[in-house]
């Protein structure tokens, strides 16, 4: 899977969990659903972070 797929997805869990969040009429289940994205958001970044060390690494090997 490539970056863009990679960030796609995360973007989806995210909009999904914004669904949930708007639903939610539980204080704890809006608790529920911004824990979720921002796991979904954290993993996201920890992703990017690797792509571009990646990259990084590949870039000073040459």
């Amino acid at each position: 899977m490539n970056i863009y797929e990679d960030v796609k997805g995360y973007l989806e869990e995210i909009k999904e969990e914004n669904e949930n969040f708007n639903k939610a009429e539980d204080p704890a289940d809006q608790i529920e659903a911004l824990k979720e994205m921002m796991d979904a958001f954290m993993r996201g970044v920890q992703s990017t972070r690797e792509k571009i060390d990646q990259y990084n690494d590949r870039r000073w090997q040459r």
